[in-house]
């Protein structure tokens, strides 16, 4: 009997050493108010949600506009294009058709 209080008492000296580091570190971090600072993490938590979907949906607005402006700019050269001489896209090199006013297989008899 004698020889197991020795180890409690240094059991519970070590447990109260770690106990008491633990709240005085999340004094330091958190504020020494355990209430407030419940209730101050879920209002930051809260707050970096909210500016998180900003972010996502300024990300989602950006791409969109890009993208419209890419495809006006498309649809602007493809109207150009197609005015004087067409330039096929497709073919990856610039084939230039001329516009003929009149084809050039016309019956002999006409």
């Amino acid at each position: 009997m004698g020889g197991s209080l020795p180890n409690d008492y240094d059991s519970q000296l070590i447990e109260s050493v770690t106990v008491r580091r633990n709240r005085l570190t999340n004094a330091l971090l958190f504020g020494g108010n355990p209430h407030q600072r419940r209730w101050m993490d879920s209002v930051k938590l809260f707050l970096f949600s909210i500016a998180l979907a900003a972010v996502v949906a300024a990300v989602c607005v950006g791409v969109s506009f890009v993208g419209n402006l890419l495809q006006e700019q498309r649809e602007r050269q493809e109207q150009q294009n197609t005015g004087a001489g067409a330039v096929v896209p497709h073919l990856g090199w610039n084939l230039h058709l001329q516009a003929a006013s009149q084809p050039a297989h016309l019956p002999a008899g006409d």
